[in-house]
């Protein structure tokens, strides 16, 4: 389901609240460069298991930086300003077939975030 600004800090701040763990994961096999990486024809792929360290909201602010999260894992902390993004939340009954069992055993939750310059980053929450 697509969900507002407001709605995705409130389940970043929730997963914080509750020390989830979670994964987030990235790639792009079909872009020639990631904002920031200006390398032709280099394929990128990032992820982070941890916890989310920080989340901020800044409801009079327009922009990036009306929302910022930063997940902290053992190799490092990724910061996001999430303020002109979209986002999707799921659960994992609302999986493919083909993928429905394993989502159900692994996760709780996930929420993507799509940015306006198309790079999307898919956090996962979970199951211990």
């Amino acid at each position: 389901m697509v969900v507002s600004l407001e709605e995705a800090i409130t389940i970043l701040s929730k997963w914080k609240e509750d020390s989830a763990t979670i994964l987030v994961a990235t790639e792009s096999p079909f872009r020639l460069h990631l904002r920031g990486i200006h390398d032709p024809g280099v394929d990128w792929t990032m992820g982070i298991r941890g916890r989310v360290a920080q989340v901020e909201f800044s409801p009079g602010t327009k922009g990036a930086k009306a929302g910022i999260v930063v997940f902290e894992g053992s190799s490092g902390n990724l910061s996001l300003s999430i303020g002109g993004c979209a986002f999707v939340y799921e659960e994992p009954r609302e999986a493919q077939p083909d993928v429905l069992e394993e989502a159900e055993a692994t996760t709780i939750s996930s929420l993507s975030i799509f940015f306006p310059s198309n790079e999307a980053f898919l956090a996962y929450e979970l199951r211990e």
